[in-house]
């Protein structure tokens, strides 16, 4: 298995969307997941193409939703990739991932719900994934939960522990 390396801060991540256009209808909500991304991990967000796409552009181009997979995870400047929301069918998805060059530059991928099929994917071709909070459902919502939610987020993707419980 390969392991990507941990986010630090000032680290950009890259913002898709693998599976639905979720961004493109709740913009508040999208909006404000970025800025939680920003100001509460000190992260940069990188917007691939995908991220505000509209959910009928996103169904009708698989191959467009697998580029940007594809190109974020051979951008030097992306060190993680995070899922703007969760969906469904991203399963058609899959013919188009370049897994070889995935696998040759590891790093940090996560989201939930329809995501898990692209996360479940990688994870069988051998990277550690990551089973957790999207833009949109989880990041936005950051400073409406407990602390202990953005305290365990940061723990698993930025700080380094041998083992969790």
């Amino acid at each position: 298995m390969q392991k990507p390396p941990r986010l630090r801060p000032g680290d950009t991540v890259a913002v898709l969307s693998p599976s639905w256009g979720g961004p493109s209808c709740f913009p508040h909500v999208y909006e404000l997941g970025l800025r939680n991304l920003e100001s509460l991990f000190g992260l940069r967000v990188k917007e691939f193409p995908t991220a505000r796409m509209a959910p009928d552009e996103l169904y009708f181009n698989p191959k467009r939703r697998a580029d940007d997979i594809n190109a974020a995870f051979a951008d030097p400047e992306v060190s993680g990739i995070i899922a703007s929301i969760g969906g469904s069918e991203s399963v058609r998805i899959l013919p188009y991932l370049d897994v070889d060059a995935i696998l040759a530059h590891p790093k940090i991928l996560m989201g939930y719900s329809d995501t898990t099929t692209l996360t479940a994917r990688l994870s069988q071709a051998g990277l550690i994934t990551f089973n957790g909070p999207s833009v949109m459902a989880g990041f936005a919502q950051m400073r409406h939960l407990p602390p202990e939610f953005a305290s365990h987020v940061r723990s698993i993707l930025m700080e380094p522990m041998t083992s969790y419980e």
